[in-house]
């Protein structure tokens, strides 16, 4: 099943961070990644500008197991949780999961502010412009153009690649 990822950085070689992350994610399936972007931060204004992108993994996992896979790669490479919205060496959110709704006290398919999040849009509809939201029934495309945020996102021009 293709599920889709956002992964982010705003912490040491964010480039970096999200090239590992890749690498890490892609022993649970095949991938595929976007470009990486350049955002501005979302929740708090004293934060540095992150790096994000967005990743199609196809897996057979279930969603909790593997929300707990991500979480545990979050943690293997450095990332703590001390405060909602702290910088961080790297995020991993599940985005949409085909077209699975799930919600349990830990995760909540699809992300609740896909449709609130440039950082998210833009990336994801790169890689999945024809994907639809099942809650909406809209396609990514779709809800890029009807997205409020005006936070700054750029393309770098850098696409996520696995290191050999």
């Amino acid at each position: 099943m293709n599920t889709y990822l956002s992964i982010g950085s705003n912490v040491g070689e964010r480039e970096k961070e999200l090239n590992e992350a890749y690498g890490r994610i892609s022993i649970l399936g095949n991938v595929r990644g976007s470009h990486i972007y350049r955002t501005e931060p979302w929740g708090r204004k004293d934060l540095a500008e992150f790096l994000n992108a967005c990743i199609c993994l196809e897996t057979e996992l279930p969603p909790g197991e593997l929300f707990h896979c991500l979480e545990k790669i979050e943690k293997d490479m450095g990332r703590g949780r001390k405060e909602k919205w702290e910088p961080r060496i790297i995020d991993i959110d599940i985005l949409l999961f085909g077209n699975l709704i799930f919600k349990s006290p830990y995760l909540e398919v699809p992300h609740k502010f896909l449709r609130e999040r440039r950082f998210y849009l833009l990336p994801l509809n790169e890689i999945a412009q024809d994907e639809q939201d099942p809650l909406t029934g809209k396609k990514v495309n779709k809800l890029l153009r009807e997205c409020k945020d005006n936070k700054k996102v750029w393309k770098i021009g850098t696409i996520l690649q696995l290191k050999a």
